[in-house]
Formats: structure tokens, sequence, C-alpha cells
């Protein structure tokens, strides 16, 4: 993801911001990567639900 979206202010700070998030796991089979580069703000008054290829998150 290449595009952080602003805040409807647009210059109000986000209270968590992500950048190019990796996440890899040691499997037995080797390197299994499960993130690869996401990148997301979360600013006041919003609201981020993540859910897994499961429907788990």
């Amino acid at each position: 993801m290449t595009h952080l979206p602003e805040s409807s202010s647009g210059s109000e700070r986000p209270l968590l911001e992500v950048m190019d998030l990796k996440t890899y796991f040691y499997v037995d089979e080797g390197v299994l990567q499960a993130v690869d580069g996401v990148s997301f703000s979360v600013y006041r008054e919003e609201t981020l639900g993540l859910i897994g290829e499961s429907g788990c998150g």
C-alpha cells in the first residue's frame, strides 16, 4: 500500500500508525511470510477490524 489516508481535518495526527509491516513464521518447512508490507493509520473516532482468512481476527 503506497497511499496513507489523511484524517478528515487533514492536520490531525494518527493515534496509531503502522508502516511496511512484515510478519514471518518459522515452520518445519521453512519460513512462512504471513504479512508483506501492510501500512495503515487509525485516527480518533475511527474503528479498525482485522479478519483472517478463516473469519478469525
